[in-house]
């Protein structure tokens, strides 16, 4: 999977994921209620998707899975106070990253780079090894670069482009305004383009 930085048209505000919302939510609204299994069902849903942004923030897989578990347990015991409607992702993800900031506000910074991700290799380039190595050199480059960001740009860059987000959904995640997450895209993009003018 290549992580170039490429979302046309996303900050338009589309917002595709519209009816996987209402089945969050009502998954929310159902373990809000009691119900185990829909709650079960998030974790599930959410565990991958959580863990790799936790890997991609802190760099560490221990600390990771840490931050995993106690977002699971923030959001169990904060059920009560989801609101409908409000965006199952972005609410999780909120949390996530109050929890990820919380494990990183006690450390020395690291200089490791963002971890790859899910690691799924895309077939075409296994079939081609010399363009799978530029490619995997060009992605290890920019999650290095990504990874070197402030944190303010870097949680957005990861939220937009690595979880693939929308502006709104970032937003909602970040407590941020729609225009205050296009200006530290567009800012991120270009310190991110200044990072990489010499190695691309």
């Amino acid at each position: 999977m290549a992580y170039e930085l490429t979302a046309v048209g996303r900050e338009a505000g589309a917002e595709p994921k519209g009816r996987v919302g209402e089945y969050e939510d009502r998954l929310a609204i159902s373990a809000r209620d009691g119900d185990s299994a829909a709650f079960d069902l998030l974790v599930c849903r959410y565990h991958p998707r959580l863990l790799r942004f936790a890997l991609r923030m802190l760099k560490d897989p221990l600390d990771a899975e840490d931050v995993v578990q106690a977002t699971f347990v923030r959001a169990y015991r904060g059920l009560q106070r989801y609101r409908p409607g409000a965006f199952f992702s972005s609410w999780i993800y909120r949390i996530a990253l109050n929890e990820c900031r919380r494990k990183l506000r006690g450390r020395p910074p690291l200089s490791q780079p963002l971890d790859a991700g899910a690691g799924i290799p895309d077939p075409a380039e296994s079939r081609d090894p010399q363009r799978s190595l530029v490619v995997g050199d060009r992605n290890r480059l920019v999650r290095d670069a990504v990874s070197s960001l402030p944190d303010n740009y870097r949680e957005v860059m990861v939220l937009f482009y690595f979880e693939d987000m929308s502006v709104e959904e970032t937003a909602r995640a970040l407590d941020l305004s729609v225009s205050a997450v296009k200006v530290r895209l567009h800012r991120g993009r270009a310190k991110l383009c200044a990072a990489l003018a010499d190695c691309l």
